[in-house]
């Protein structure tokens, strides 16, 4: 899949979503939702009325090799929702996301969101792997529920080129990078931050390059690339790098 897009969010859509994270003891050894911490909220929350499930519910972390950070990021979608709550292995509260004013009447589909990004070590005491329960309610009364489970297996680093500020023909480049088994598959970003675009490209993990449309390429600019390898859980890591075009 191949796509260009300029993502921008209204301050008006951002004020009529409330979004709450947190996590408030040290992560201990993962239970069942029904054993520990406040997962009797959970289950009362979803009884009375049509239980259905997400259409969509994804959990995993994005490591930046280069960088050395790592975030989490949430793929949710179900129909016309107000809230989605989320509760940790051990039933302890991790996401709590309130639709309000307008957006609470019409209702929210798909939600993406990633986390901030500290260190590696800190992002993983905070978010244990494991089975993290979720709920929620439509605007029609539904009570929805899902699970999505956490991996903290990271998949190795992309190595690709060119990534080091090589010059290159503008007219034919082709990213390449060695190959990584046990993959679901690659990505590869190229960001003009000049002009605010960037493409993307989702390949099969049997692929280990891509050419970049030249029509989308400037003479004697400069670019970002990213070559992300995405494991069959969903976690994906990063490795960042930088190219020039000829003149």
């Amino acid at each position: 899949m191949l796509r260009l897009r300029q993502t921008w969010i209204g301050a008006g859509a951002i004020s009529a979503l409330a979004l709450i994270l947190g996590c408030s003891e040290a992560p201990g050894a993962p239970v069942s939702l029904s054993e520990a911490g406040d997962s009797t909220a959970v289950l009362s929350e979803t009884e009375g009325g049509a239980q259905i499930p997400f259409a969509k519910l994804k959990l995993f972390l994005e490591f930046n090799s280069t960088d050395d950070d790592l975030g989490v990021q949430l793929l949710l979608d179900a129909p016309d929702w107000e809230w989605v709550k989320g509760h940790d292995p051990r039933g302890r509260r991790v996401v709590d996301i309130d639709a309000r004013g307008r957006l609470r009447d019409l209702g929210i589909t798909e939600l993406f969101f990633e986390s901030a990004e500290p260190s590696p070590e800190e992002v993983l005491a905070l978010i244990p792997a494991g089975v993290y329960g979720f709920s929620g309610k439509t605007v029609d009364g539904e009570r929805l529920t899902g699970t999505a489970t956490l991996s903290h297996n990271l998949p190795p680093a992309p190595v690709f080129s060119p990534s080091n500020g090589e010059l290159v023909d503008a007219k034919n480049l082709v990213i390449t990078w060695k190959a990584i088994g046990g993959l679901a598959s690659f990505q590869v970003i190229v960001v003009d931050e000049a002009l605010g675009r960037e493409i993307v490209a989702d390949v099969a993990p049997s692929v280990t390059s891509f050419q970049v449309p030249a029509t989308f390429l400037r003479p004697n600019a400069q670019y970002k690339a990213e070559v992300l390898s995405v494991a069959t859980t969903g976690n994906k890591t990063i490795t960042e790098g930088t190219f020039q075009t000829k003149p």
